[in-house]
Formats: C-alpha cells, structure tokens, sequence
C-alpha cells in the first residue's frame, strides 16, 4: 500500500472520529435490522491504543461515517476484486424488521 493511500485511511478514521465508534453487531442492533448480510471488521492500533469495531451490515444504525471509513479501505485495497461490485445489489433474500 502506497503512503498517500494510508494517509487516505488515516485521514478518513479520524474524520470519522473512529476510536468512539461502538459495535453494531446483530445481537446489540436496536434499529431496522436486515437478516443474512456481511459483517465488517475494522481494527487499528496505534502504539498503545487499538479499537475494534464490529459492523454487522444488517444492522442499519450504524452512522454514515463508519460506512464512509468501510467503502474507503474497500477502495484502496480493491476489495472488488474479490467480491464482485455488490455496490448495485439491493438486500435480495434478506428479511428486514425494526427492532
């Protein structure tokens, strides 16, 4: 990974104020929550701090800035590559309930 794409991410963590991010796992989501999607796991450690936060997609609490901080590090490290461009999939066989 090139410097300039770390700065990106750096830049992008802390505009997100990412150490006071919690968890949005399926078991703590108090919003809409959508069956049968993808978990994120999005960790960093700096010195002597790390955070770690768990993001359960079906959960749809979860703030823009986290989202922003997820689609940026699938960007540089092309995570597309892997997973096809599910950008345009919309939530097909999932079931959807507020909590």
């Amino acid at each position: 990974m090139a410097r300039t794409e770390l700065k990106k991410i750096v830049a992008k963590l802390s505009k997100a104020d990412f150490l006071k991010i919690d968890q949005y796992t399926q078991d703590n989501c108090w919003c809409t929550l959508c069956t049968d999607m993808a978990t994120a796991i999005t960790e960093i450690k700096v010195k002597d701090t790390s955070h770690r936060v768990e993001h359960y997609y079906g959960c749809r609490c979860a703030p823009k800035a986290l989202w922003d901080v997820e689609e940026t590090i699938d960007k540089i490290v092309r995570t597309e590559q892997w997973t096809g461009d599910v950008s345009k999939q919309g939530p097909m066989g999932t079931t959807c309930f507020n909590r």
